[in-house]
């Protein structure tokens, strides 16, 4: 006995559009020395992650990176 066996494959392209929120990066440095920034990012976890490459290329001497979401 032989089975015949149909499959297919239903393509549904559904777009995932994460909401992206705005955030305010402030670099401090030494001396008072600071940076500001602002980014778009759809998870706090994501925004911190762009704070830390920002500063990273800040030609400051970092102390702290302040992150605040504003919308």
């Amino acid at each position: 006995m032989t089975t015949t066996i149909q499959t297919s494959v239903i393509d549904f392209q559904f777009k995932h559009y994460r909401r992206q929120s705005t955030y305010a990066v402030i670099v401090n440095g030494e001396d008072g020395n600071y940076q500001e920034f602002e980014i778009e990012a759809a998870s706090e976890a994501e925004a911190h992650s762009k704070a830390d490459a920002i500063a990273q290329q800040c030609m400051i001497d970092v102390t702290y990176v302040e992150v605040y979401r504003i919308a």
